[in-house]
């Protein structure tokens, strides 16, 4: 494509203005591009809604800079072209290219853009909306992925017309395509460093973000090239969006595709040469004065609009075969060959200074754009709410450790010594009630053995049936009392604890009441149910019993006596009338049975108020400190769980959080860097650009003081309008260059 204009810093001895710009530019702007790629990419997993919802925007800024920052980095020249489908975009790319990628860029209508660029390995990339990147070494397996792609776009793009809904790759199908990197050997594009980029066709039907697309790229592609086919080229609606691209680009070459073999009928019925073959100037000239609008006219009188017939399928055939026999004017058909012409007013735009000036303009007004709507992404309402998330995660984590703490020290607290003086008071009921109830046994206990004496019971009768139930009673009277006694011990807040003041303090703060506990410790203790069951243990062959004369006569022991009076010892059952009871038994009886009664019912009714007390308290505190540990247990392994989930979420919140700030600083060093450059670079004239310029340590403060070829010093002034800028004549375009690098906004 004809002398390369100064590109990489490391092609050249000396580094010119504009690889020092380029140098500063990427300094200023690739560290942005990692820290934005990541923020991006885990803005999704951060549980906040509203901040998943700003992803796409970073997404896009951080794809939008990134290219930008390569584009500068290797000084790279974007050429765009448009046109309808099948009007020959790949042909043409094949002919600039003189390398042939038709196989890869004749993809389906798919609404992305396709980068072809010069490597020295062929290699094929698809970039998808969400970042991922594929990579292949074939073109066949690139079309086959691509093929399936289209079909499912083509599907999330009818669900969502179906819902009445505008289709957003970015949000309604992330894995979409967004571009494919085609690089292939084409030391054509190498040596121009020029990148040719397929857009999709304007009148596809998946024409989404083709607005987006196109605007990105007016400040990052030099120019645009339209190409359309001679049969399209009077047809209205073909050139209806072509207004759009004027207000785009400042340069535009529009290409008409002719097709050179055809034929027209003649009235004879005989084959002559069509007017595109014979003479396609004709064709131009009939364009120009039927069907030119005056936008395009007036782009065209002022050199913005240039127009080249070409049959680029003979053209790209001629490149692919004879290499660079196209610097032959005449490619050895002794005729003018259009394409050549097109080819080397492309190539002088892209040496030129204009483009040059355009180059730095654009990519700093790029800049600027860019950096704004990170800045403006980073006060997006869904981000800032990352930072209030981070402080409600923190407060909440705090309160947790602080329950954490209070339900550890609930555990480890000494509940047997809280409920101690509940016991001591219960025992000191208990011995009351039981001696209380022990009196009334001894008056009930003598009234039974005297009225024994005027029956005709047993000794057994008496002793199980009027006795025994005396000992329940009074088991049942301190169990009654120490049942109602506990209820009112207990019905306070603490359930009858002592409770440290610390603890006190850690159970309000937990909102947790032991009485709301104390209802289950009652239900599991029931002071009834530790009646056991007790009878009076008489010894009866000590029972005094009186023989008769018959009884010495024949030699009776009172223990026979005894035992044929009442029974066996071990079972007096027999029974015995009053008569035999004053005969045989009388007042020494009497007396033996009341004081035996009193006895067992003295020793008796201490034992078991203690028995029932200590029973009663320790079952109901061990039912009360058992419920208590176990919701302390249940809260604190919820507490644990919760501190190990809040601990992930805080981490990536406030990691998120300060990304945010440190993104934010950066983007202030960024704009700060590129505003800097926008001012030191305004007073730049076009032709220092290209001139070389001292190592760092040699450079005037301002960095601008360049010296000639002659040796005088070059001191950047603004261009006065009309001066020429341009390396070389454009045949069919005369832009006026600008005043200075980077105009004035």
């Amino acid at each position: 494509m004809g002398p390369p204009v100064p590109r990489a810093p490391a092609t050249f001895a000396m580094k010119t203005l504009l690889s020092q710009f380029c140098e500063e530019f990427d300094a200023a702007v690739r560290p942005l591009l990692d820290p934005l790629a990541t923020f991006a990419d885990t803005l999704g997993s951060t549980g906040v809604e509203s901040a998943a919802g700003a992803r796409p925007g970073f997404q896009e800024v951080s794809h939008q800079l990134r290219v930008l920052a390569d584009k500068v980095a290797e000084q790279q020249a974007y050429v765009l072209i448009f046109g309808p489908l099948k009007s020959g975009k790949s042909t043409l790319m094949n002919s600039i290219s003189a390398a042939y990628v038709s196989e890869v860029t004749a993809l389906p209508a798919y609404p992305c853009m396709v980068y072809v660029a010069h490597s020295e390995r062929r290699e094929f990339v698809v970039t998808r909306y969400n970042g991922d990147e594929q990579t292949f070494t074939g073109p066949a397996s690139m079309r086959m992925q691509v093929n399936r792609d289209h079909a499912e776009l083509a599907e999330r793009i009818r669900r969502a017309e179906d819902e009445g809904r505008d289709f957003d790759p970015a949000l309604h199908f992330p894995e979409a395509i967004r571009r494919i990197d085609v690089r292939v050997p084409a030391p054509e594009l190498a040596q121009s460093g020029a990148v040719l980029v397929d857009t999709p066709g304007l009148y596809s039907r998946m024409k989404f973000g083709y607005d987006r697309m196109t605007r990105d790229f007016r400040n990052s592609a030099a120019c645009a090239i339209f190409v359309v086919k001679t049969d399209n080229l009077f047809l209205e609606q073909v050139f209806s969006e072509f207004n759009e691209l004027l207000d785009l680009f400042s340069r535009i070459f529009l290409v008409v595709n002719l097709d050179s073999t055809k034929m027209d009928l003649r009235p004879d019925g005989s084959l002559a040469p069509s007017l595109e073959r014979e003479d396609p100037v004709r064709v131009i000239e009939a364009f120009e004065t039927l069907a030119m609008n005056a936008r395009l006219k007036s782009a065209l009188e002022d050199g913005r609009l240039a127009l080249f017939p070409v049959d680029l399928l003979r053209a790209a055939s001629k490149r692919l075969q004879q290499g660079l026999a196209h610097d032959d004017p005449k490619a050895g058909t002794g005729e003018r060959d259009e394409f050549t012409v097109f080819l080397r007013s492309l190539t002088d735009f892209l040496n030129s200074t204009d483009y040059l000036v355009a180059f730095l303009g654009d990519s700093l007004r790029r800049a600027r754009t860019l950096l704004a709507e990170a800045r403006d992404l980073c006060q997006h309402s869904g981000v800032s709410e990352l930072e209030r998330r981070a402080d409600v995660l923190s407060r909440e984590r705090e309160s947790l450790e602080r329950r954490h703490a209070a339900l550890v020290r609930l555990a480890a607290e000494d509940w047997v010594e809280a409920f101690a003086h509940v016991e001591s008071g219960s025992l000191t009921r208990a011995e009351e009630t039981g001696a209380r109830a022990g009196r009334e046994a001894q008056t009930k206990a003598a009234k039974a053995v005297d009225g024994w004496f005027g029956t005709e019971e047993s000794l057994q009768s008496l002793l199980e049936e009027q006795l025994t139930p005396l000992l329940d009673g009074l088991q049942r009277a301190v169990a009654s009392e120490l049942e109602g006694h506990l209820k009112e011990r207990v019905s306070d807040s603490t359930a009858g604890a002592l409770v440290p003041e610390r603890s006190a303090l850690d159970l309000d703060a937990l909102g947790l009441r032991l009485s709301d506990l104390a209802s289950s410790g009652r239900i599991a203790v029931m002071p009834s149910a530790y009646v056991q069951r007790a009878r009076f243990a008489l010894d009866v062959s000590e029972l005094p019993v009186r023989r008769g004369l018959l009884d010495w006569i024949l030699f009776r022991s009172r223990a026979s006596v005894r035992k044929n009076l009442l029974g066996p010892d071990a079972r007096p059952s027999q029974p015995v009338g009053p008569g035999d009871k004053r005969r045989r038994l009388g007042e020494p009886a009497r007396a033996f049975l009341r004081g035996a009664v009193e006895r067992q019912l003295a020793a008796f009714w201490p034992e078991a108020s203690t028995r029932i007390a200590k029973k009663t308290c320790g079952d109901y505190r061990d039912a009360l400190v058992g419920a208590l540990q176990q919701k302390l247990s249940a809260e604190r392994s919820q507490a644990e769980a919760r501190l190990q989930e809040l601990g992930r979420e805080l981490a990536r919140v406030q990691g998120l959080a300060q990304h945010l700030r440190n993104l934010r600083s950066q983007l202030s060093q960024a704009t700060t860097v590129v505003e800097n450059l926008r001012t030191r670079y305004a007073e730049t004239p076009p032709e220092a650009l290209a001139l070389p310029v001292p190592d760092e340590d040699d450079l005037a403060p301002e960095g601008l003081a360049l010296e000639s070829a002659e040796g005088d010093e070059l001191v950047p002034q603004p261009r006065r309008r009309g001066e020429s800028g341009s390396d070389g004549a454009h045949p069919h375009s005369a832009a006026q260059p600008r005043e200075s690098a980077v105009e004035p906004e």
